[in-house]
C-alpha cells in the first residue's frame, strides 16, 4: 500500500524525468542536422604547403597546429581605404586572426617532415625485414608497426655492457639501500659525527672520481655550486654579465619535468638547484656558478606547463633569443636533455632543428634510465643515436644517465671538466 503523499511524489518525479528527456531531444535536433548537413558536403583533400627555407627556427619554441592546409575558395580582401590607393597587395582578412606564432610553427612543422630521419626505416635496411609503407608494398608483405618495428632493433653488445657496468636500468629502491650501506660503513671506519657526502646519501651510484675533479667540483661548502643570477627578460641577461665569474656557460635544456635542474645537482654533487615534480616549475633562466671556474644555465622547459599561455610563451621567447645571440666564444654546449623512456619527440626534434640551424653545439642526455629495461633503453639509444649523427652541430655521443640514483652522471662530470681544462681556466 502506498500512502496518497509518496503517490504524489512518484508522479512529480515521473513528470520531471519525462520533461529532461523531451528537452534533452529537443537541444539535440539542431546539433544532429549540422553533423548530417557536415557529412553530406564533399571532402577536399588537403595540399601540402611549401615552406621556406629561412627564419623557420627563428621565434618561439611552441608547437602549433598541423602541416597541411585545406584547399579554400579565393578569399576575400579588405576594402580599400581612403588614401591608401594601388599602391600594395591587400591584406587578406581571415589571415588577420592568425598570429606570426601559428604560421611559423606551420612552416616549422612540414621542414621538419621533409628533413626527418625515420629510424624505423634505416632499421628495415640493417636487418632486412619488409618493414612498412612502400617497402612493405612492394614486397607484398602486412605493414608491421612502430612497436613491433621496436622489438626487431638490435641491440649492441658494448651498449649493453655499459649499461650493466654502470647500473643504469637498477631502481631507486636498490640505489636507497647502497646508500644506506655505504652510510652506515662510513659512520662506523670515519666518524659518527662526521658529515655524510652528498654522493654516498643521494647518488650512490655516482662513483669514486679523481682528486682534481673533486677540487673542480668544490669540497668547502663556499666553493659548492651557487646561485648567482636568475633572468625573466633579456634586458636582465644582458645586465647579469658583470656579475657572471666567468665567460664561459653550459646551458640544459629539454621538456618540462624532464629532470634539467636535478642533472645539474647530480653532476655538481650539490642541492642548490630548485626542483618539483610540477611542470614548468623553472620559469626564468638561473645562472649558476661553479666555484668560479663556469657558469652553468638553468632553462625553463618547453612542451606542457603548469602555468598560463602568455607566460610559456614569454620564457620560449627569452630561451631562444639566449640561445642565438649568445656566442659560441660564451655559450659552450647545450645538453639537451630527453626521456629514455620515450626518445626524440616532436618538440624535441623541433627544439635540436633549431640549434642546428642556429649553429649552436649541442649534446643529447638521455635521463630517467632507472625506469626502463636494459635490453629497451639499449634500443632506444641506437633510434637517438642515428638520428642525432645526422645533424650538424651536434655531438655524436649520446650520454644515459639516472640522476634519481647518479648512475651514469660522471661521465658528464668528466666531460665538463675535460671541456673547462682545455678552454684554459686559470684555477684549474
Amino acid at each position: 500500500s502506498v500512502s496518497p503523499k509518496e503517490r504524489s511524489m512518484l508522479g512529480c518525479r515521473c513528470r520531471l524525468s519525462v520533461g529532461r528527456l523531451v528537452a534533452g531531444r529537443c537541444a539535440l535536433r539542431p546539433r544532429l542536422a549540422l553533423v548530417a548537413a557536415a557529412r553530406a558536403q564533399p571532402r577536399r583533400r588537403g595540399r601540402v604547403q611549401e615552406p621556406a627555407d629561412e627564419d623557420l627556427f627563428s621565434f618561439s619554441s611552441a608547437s602549433g597546429p598541423g602541416t597541411r592546409e585545406e584547399e579554400e575558395p579565393p578569399r576575400a580582401q579588405a576594402p580599400p581605404t581612403e588614401g591608401s590607393g594601388d599602391a600594395g597587395p591587400q591584406r587578406d582578412v581571415r589571415d588577420a586572426g592568425k598570429n606570426r606564432y601559428d604560421k611559423i610553427a606551420l612552416r616549422r612543422r612540414e621542414h621538419l617532415r621533409k628533413s626527418r630521419v625515420d629510424t624505423f626505416d634505416l632499421l628495415d635496411e640493417k636487418t632486412g625485414s619488409p618493414g612498412r609503407g612502400a617497402r612493405a608494398a612492394a614486397v607484398g608483405a602486412k605493414e608491421v608497426s612502430n612497436r613491433a618495428l621496436f622489438r626487431q632493433t638490435p641491440v649492441d653488445a658494448k651498449v649493453m655492457e655499459k649499461i650493466k657496468s654502470l647500473r643504469l636500468c637498477d631502481e631507486n629502491r636498490a640505489a636507497q639501500r647502497v646508500a644506506k650501506g655505504k652510510m652506515r660503513a662510513f659512520k662506523r671506519d670515519v666518524s659518527p659525527t662526521h658529515k655524510v657526502p652528498v654522493q654516498m646519501r643521494f647518488y650512490p651510484f655516482f662513483g669514486d672520481v679523481e682528486p682534481e675533479i673533486t677540487k673542480f667540483l668544490g669540497v668547502a661548502r663556499r666553493d659548492k655550486l651557487r646561485l648567482v643570477a636568475t633572468c625573466s627578460t633579456v634586458r636582465q641577461v644582458e645586465e647579469a654579465g658583470p656579475r657572471l665569474p666567468s665567460n664561459f656557460e653550459v646551458a640544459f635544456a629539454g621538456r618540462s619535468n624532464v629532470g634539467k635542474s636535478s642533472l645539474i645537482n647530480a653532476l655538481s654533487l650539490a642541492t642548490c638547484a630548485k626542483s618539483a615534480n610540477v611542470p614548468g616549475y623553472t620559469q626564468s633562466l638561473h645562472f649558476y656558478s661553479l666555484k668560479d671556474h663556469m657558469s652553468l644555465v638553468d632553462m625553463p622547459g618547453y612542451g606542457y606547463a603548469s602555468a598560463g599561455y602568455d607566460r610559456v610563451e614569454k620564457w620560449n621567447d627569452l630561451v631562444d633569443t639566449y640561445l642565438v645571440s649568445r656566442g659560441k666564444k660564451r655559450l659552450r654546449r647545450v645538453y639537451v636533455v630527453i626521456d629514455a623512456r620515450h626518445g626524440i619527440k616532436q618538440n624535441d626534434r623541433e627544439f635540436l632543428h633549431m640549434l642546428s640551424k642556429a649553429k649552436v653545439k649541442f649534446q643529447v642526455v638521455m635521463n630517467k634510465t632507472d625506469a626502463c629495461k636494459p635490453s629497451d633503453l639499449a634500443k632506444r639509444w641506437w633510434h637517438v643515436n642515428e638520428e642525432i649523427k645526422r645533424l650538424p652541430n651536434a655531438v655524436h655521443r649520446v650520454h644515459m644517465c639516472s640522476c634519481r640514483t647518479g648512475a651514469g652522471v660522471q661521465e658528464i662530470t668528466r666531460e665538463i671538466y675535460s671541456l673547462a681544462k682545455l678552454i684554459g681556466s686559470s684555477n684549474l
